[in-house]
Order: structure tokens, then C-alpha cells, then sequence
């Protein structure tokens, strides 16, 4: 690649930051329905016409917003040594409930999700991005707990990864809906019971209490 070349795509990926920037910010003052292109473009300081030639459409604004969201609040599902510092089950009721600080992006990225299946749809590809890197990380969380105990060893890692993933979608749009329970809570708790962890729990007490006789 030439010099021009790098310089071009520095100079381009830099343009699509300045943009995924202001949407992100519009988003979390007004929401995603009251976002506007040529607000985007006012607030980038850059004409609709430059901002189209990166970001063509509303939805490549948006699935922008919750790519830059991404990168401002990692997902502890990339780190993991953050996740082998508390318990699986504590993991999603921490993120669930940095996510209900922010409801707009929550509301965006359930928006966003709909269109998910969608292969032209800018979405596609970002939700397809987060699933496999979520179920990768899950499965690992998982196999480290099995290794000590503290998950039930029958677990297949992965195919359980996709259905915690699976539950916890559809708990946070059950509570868009209708708010009237603890989503972290439950969220939470049906990662301990898919999981296996309450009777590895008792398992472990029972070995306790043997191991005292």
C-alpha cells in the first residue's frame, strides 16, 4: 500500500469517527428516533454530502453510534481477565446495568436488532460481529468454570453460550416493553440456572460435609 493510499484510508477512518461521534452523542441526548441526518452532519461540522459518501444512509448512522459505543464503553465480554474476576452469573447483571444508565443506547441496539437478519441491512454485520465475539468469549467463561467447578461439567460451552445470549435478548426486550421487573436480576439468574451453578453448589457443600465425617 502506498504512502497516499494509508494517508487516504487514515484520513477516511478518521471522517467515519468524527460522524459514528456525533451520532453517538445525538443518540444519547435526544434518542434514535429523533436522530436526523443533517443533525449528525451539523454536529460533525461536515456538509450531508461528505457525511453520505461514508455513512450513506440513517441506519449506517445508527449501527455507527453503537459501534462507537463499543469502543467509549468496552464490553467486558473482551476482557478476559475482567470476566474471571467476578462470577458468570454477576457478569451480565454488570453490563445490564451499565446498559439501563444508557436507555437510548439499549433502545437503539434492540431498534437496530430487528434488522439483524437483514444481510444488506448495515446491522447484519455488526450484530453477526458482537454475537460470535460474545458466544467465543461466553464459551471461554464457561470452560474455565467448568475447570473449576463452579459450572456444571455436562455443558456443551458453546451451544450453552448461544442460549444465555438467546435468553438475555429476550429478557431486555420483554423489560422494553414492560419494565416491571429487575432485568439485572433476572438476567442473573437465569445465567446461574443455565449454568448448572446451583447444583454444583450443593454438590460442593454436599462434599463439604462428607469431607468432615
Amino acid at each position: 500500500m502506498s504512502t497516499a493510499t494509508r494517508g487516504a484510508y487514515a484520513k477516511s477512518h478518521a471522517k467515519r469517527a468524527l460522524i459514528a461521534r456525533a451520532a453517538y452523542e445525538i443518540v444519547l441526548e435526544v434518542g434514535h428516533r429523533a436522530l436526523t441526518t443533517s443533525a449528525v452532519a451539523e454536529r460533525a461540522g461536515i456538509s450531508e454530502r461528505t457525511m453520505q459518501y461514508h455513512l450513506p444512509t440513517r441506519d449506517d448512522l445508527l449501527v455507527a453510534a453503537l459501534r462507537h459505543a463499543d469502543s467509549v464503553v468496552p464490553d467486558a465480554l473482551d476482557h478476559p481477565e475482567a470476566m474471571e474476576r467476578v462470577e458468570l452469573w454477576e457478569m451480565p447483571m454488570l453490563l445490564t446495568r451499565r446498559d439501563l444508565a444508557r436507555p437510548q443506547l439499549l433502545s437503539l441496539r434492540n431498534a437496530i436488532g430487528a434488522h439483524a437478519d437483514e444481510p444488506d441491512h448495515p446491522a447484519h454485520a455488526y450484530q453477526r460481529e458482537h454475537d460470535e465475539r460474545a458466544v467465543a468469549m461466553l464459551a471461554m467463561a464457561i470452560e474455565n468454570r467448568q475447570r473449576k467447578g463452579s459450572a456444571h461439567p455436562d455443558l456443551e460451552p458453546v451451544e450453552t453460550a448461544r442460549q444465555l445470549l438467546a435468553v438475555w435478548a429476550g429478557l431486555e426486550r420483554q423489560w422494553m416493553v414492560n419494565p416491571c421487573f429487575d432485568l439485572a436480576a433476572v438476567v442473573g439468574s437465569a445465567f446461574r440456572s443455565l449454568t448448572g451453578q446451583p447444583a454444583m453448589e450443593a454438590r460442593q457443600a454436599l462434599l463439604a460435609v462428607v469431607g468432615q465425617l
